[in-house]
C-alpha cells in the first residue's frame, strides 16, 4: 500500500475516533443542560376559611417559583394523612387546578373551594398538596409537597352531645371490688337545647357496669351546658385496656332525633391493664443502718415489702431463712455446704408477720440484726421467704434475697522499735522495726517508711500484702548531717478491707553530737577516721602521754559508740535467725 492511502486512512481512523468520543459525551452534556434548567417551587397557604360539617370552605394557596428557570404544566393533587382520598372533603369539579406556565421568580394564587361531609367528625383533618410539573424542555422534574390542618366542627344550629370529661372515684381506686366513673356530658350547640337524652354504657370486655342498668336518663341538656352522669364499674378478668363505648340518643327541635357512640378512655394507669390472677408480693428495696456493717455489731435491716397487683393480699409471713455457707474442710477434696448464718435477729425470731398490705402499697419492717464476731470479712447473701394470702385465701410465696456486706478490723501491731537515743554527725544510725497483722483481714500495698529531713540509707520497705497473721521487720538507717536534735517518723501505711488508706506514725528524736575527740598515738600521732596523721605543733608542743584516768576518758565515749552498734548488729542477727517459723497469736 502507498504513502498516500496509508495517510489517507489514518486520517480516517482519527476522525471517526474523535466523533465516538462526542456521541458518548452528548448525554452527560444534555443531562448538565438539563439540570441546569429544572425550576424550584414551593407552597404557601395563604388562608382557610372554617370548615363546618355540611358546608362549604375555600382555601387560598400561594404557588412560587422561587429560581429563574420557568416550569410548565403544573398540577395541583389532593389527599388526607394516610388515606388515599380525601374522605368528608371534596373538592369542587368546576375548578382548575393546574397551571399552564410559571416564570422564573413568579408566583401565582389558587383559590379552591371544598365541600364537607354532614357526617364528617369533629376534629381536625390533615390536608396533604402534592404539586408535580414539567420543567423548559418538558421533563416531570417539578415535585413539591405541604400539608394543612383543616379543624372541622359542628352545624351548632343542632345539638352536639360530646363526654369533654371522665373522673375516678377515689383517686386510686380498686378496680376489683368497684370504682365510681363521673362523665361530663356537654352540648356545644349555642342555638338549640337537646332533649330525651338516653346514655347507653357498654364495658366491653373490659369492664362490668354493677348499676342496676347500664342506661341513663337527662330530660334537658340546655346549649352551651353540661350534666354529670355517674356509673359504678369493675374490671372483668379479661380487661385488656381501659376503653368503654358510650352511646348517646337524643331529640331536638321536636321531631328531630340524633344519636352518636363514643369510645372513652378511662383515667386508670395504664400498668394496671391484664393485671392477672396472681397478686405478687417483692422486696421493694431495703436499706442498712450502716454503711459499713463491722462484725460484732448491731445493725437495722429495713425491708420495703410491697404488693404490686391492685389485689389486696393478707396474713403475710416474712422470713429470714438460714445463710448457706461454703466451708472446704482440710484433707478432703470436694466444698461441704452447710447451714449457718452470722446474723441473729434482737428480740425477736426470724419470723415476721404482717396483717395485710392494700393493693398498690409499700410496707417498712425494721429488723435489728446482731453479727457475729467471728464472720468472714465478705458479702453474705441472706435469703428471705414471704408467705401471704389472696382474696380468696389460697396460700402464695414469693423468695428474695439481701445482700448485707460485712467487715472485719484491721489491726497491725508494732512488737518493737529500736531507735539509739543518740548518734554522731555523718556516722549511720540504724533503725528497726518488727511488726506483725493481728487482724482478721489481710492488710494491703503494705510499707514501712522513715520519713524526716535528713539521708537515708534502705529509708522504705514494700511488703505488699501483709496476711492474717503474718510478722515481718524493717532495717534502715538515717545519716544525721548537722549537731542537734534529729527528729523523724516511721511510718506503715496500707489498705484496708474497706479501700481506704491507713497510716499509723511512731514520731522519734536522736541526739546527734560531733565526732568524738581523735586518740593520740606514741610520738605525738593522732588516731583519725583516716588513719595515723602527725600532731599539730602548738605553743605547748606535741601532745604528751597523761595519767591513767585522763587515758580511759578519752576513749570511753567512743567505746561506748562501738558497744552500742556492736548490740544493734547481734539483735539484728537474732531476729533474722528466728523469723523463719515464727507464729504470733494475739
Amino acid at each position: 500500500m502507498s504513502p498516500t492511502i496509508n495517510k489517507k486512512v489514518s486520517r480516517l481512523f482519527t476522525i471517526l475516533l474523535i466523533l465516538a468520543i462526542f456521541i458518548s459525551l452528548l448525554p452527560a452534556m444534555a443531562s448538565a443542560e438539563i439540570e441546569d434548567i429544572n425550576p424550584i417551587i414551593i407552597i404557601d397557604k395563604l388562608s382557610a376559611e372554617q370548615a363546618v360539617a355540611g358546608g362549604e370552605f375555600n382555601l387560598t394557596l400561594g404557588i412560587r417559583n422561587i429560581s429563574n428557570k420557568p416550569a410548565l404544566n403544573l398540577e395541583l393533587a389532593f389527599k388526607l394523612e394516610d388515606s388515599d382520598d380525601l374522605g368528608p372533603l371534596t373538592l369542587k369539579n368546576t375548578q382548575a387546578t393546574t397551571i399552564k406556565q410559571l416564570d422564573g421568580n413568579t408566583s401565582k394564587t389558587v383559590f379552591l373551594t371544598f365541600a364537607v361531609d354532614g357526617d364528617a367528625q369533629n376534629k381536625d383533618y390533615k390536608l396533604i398538596v402534592n404539586l408535580s410539573g414539567q420543567n423548559g424542555v418538558f421533563q416531570d422534574t417539578v415535585f413539591s409537597s405541604a400539608s394543612f390542618t383543616i379543624p372541622v366542627t359542628f352545624d351548632l344550629t343542632k345539638p352536639v352531645l360530646i363526654v369533654k370529661e371522665a373522673n375516678i372515684s377515689p383517686e386510686n381506686p380498686d378496680i376489683i371490688e368497684g370504682f365510681a366513673v363521673h362523665f361530663q356530658v356537654w352540648n356545644l350547640s349555642k342555638t338549640t337545647d337537646a332533649r330525651n337524652i338516653v346514655l347507653l354504657l357498654d364495658g366491653k370486655e373490659n369492664f362490668e357496669v354493677m348499676d342496676i342498668s347500664n342506661k341513663k336518663n337527662l330530660t334537658k341538656l340546655e346549649k352551651g351546658m353540661y350534666e354529670t352522669v355517674t356509673y359504678k364499674l369493675k374490671a372483668k378478668e379479661t380487661r385488656t385496656d381501659n376503653t368503654i363505648k358510650l352511646k348517646i340518643e337524643h331529640d331536638y327541635l321536636g321531631d328531630k332525633s340524633e344519636s352518636v357512640e363514643e369510645t372513652v378512655n378511662l383515667p386508670l394507669p395504664q400498668q394496671d391493664v391484664a393485671i392477672g390472677a396472681t397478686p405478687w408480693v417483692i422486696i421493694n428495696k431495703y436499706t442498712l443502718s450502716a454503711e459499713r456493717v463491722l462484725a460484732g455489731s448491731h445493725v437495722t435491716l429495713s425491708l420495703y415489702i410491697e404488693n404490686t397487683n391492685q389485689r389486696p393480699v393478707k396474713n403475710v409471713k416474712i422470713s429470714l431463712d438460714v445463710t448457706k455457707i461454703q466451708d472446704t474442710t482440710s484433707g478432703t477434696s470436694g466444698t461441704r455446704i452447710t447451714g449457718d448464718t452470722v446474723f441473729s435477729p434482737v428480740n425477736s425470731s426470724n419470723s415476721f408477720y404482717i396483717d395485710s398490705i392494700p393493693a398498690k402499697t409499700v410496707v417498712t419492717k425494721n429488723i435489728d440484726l446482731f453479727v457475729d464476731p467471728n464472720a468472714t470479712a465478705k458479702t453474705y447473701v441472706v435469703p428471705i421467704t414471704i408467705k401471704y394470702e389472696d382474696r380468696k385465701g389460697t396460700t402464695l410465696t414469693s423468695e428474695e434475697m439481701v445482700n448485707i456486706p460485712v467487715t472485719q478490723d484491721c489491726k497491725l501491731q508494732t512488737l518493737s522499735v529500736q531507735i539509739p537515743p543518740m548518734g554522731f554527725i555523718g556516722q549511720p544510725i540504724p533503725i528497726t522495726a518488727e511488726f506483725v497483722n493481728v487482724g482478721k483481714v489481710a492488710l494491703g500495698n503494705f510499707m514501712v517508711n522513715i520519713e524526716g529531713e535528713f539521708a537515708k540509707e534502705n529509708g522504705s520497705y514494700y511488703v505488699g500484702n501483709l496476711e492474717i497473721g503474718a510478722s515481718d521487720f524493717f532495717q534502715g538507717s538515717v545519716i544525721p548531717q548537722a549537731e542537734g536534735k534529729l527528729e523523724g517518723k516511721l511510718v506503715f501505711s496500707y489498705i484496708d478491707n474497706n479501700n481506704k488508706d491507713v497510716r499509723e506514725e511512731t514520731p522519734f528524736s536522736i541526739d546527734i553530737q560531733s565526732q568524738p575527740e581523735q586518740m593520740p598515738g606514741k610520738d605525738g600521732e593522732i588516731m583519725g577516721p583516716e588513719g595515723i596523721r602527725k600532731g599539730v605543733s602548738g605553743p605547748m608542743g606535741p601532745p604528751q602521754g597523761g595519767s591513767l584516768l585522763a587515758r580511759i576518758k578519752s576513749i570511753a565515749l567512743p567505746l561506748l559508740l562501738v558497744l552500742v552498734i556492736l548490740g544493734e548488729g547481734i539483735y539484728i542477727w537474732r531476729l533474722k535467725k528466728k523469723k523463719t517459723g515464727e507464729f504470733f497469736d494475739e
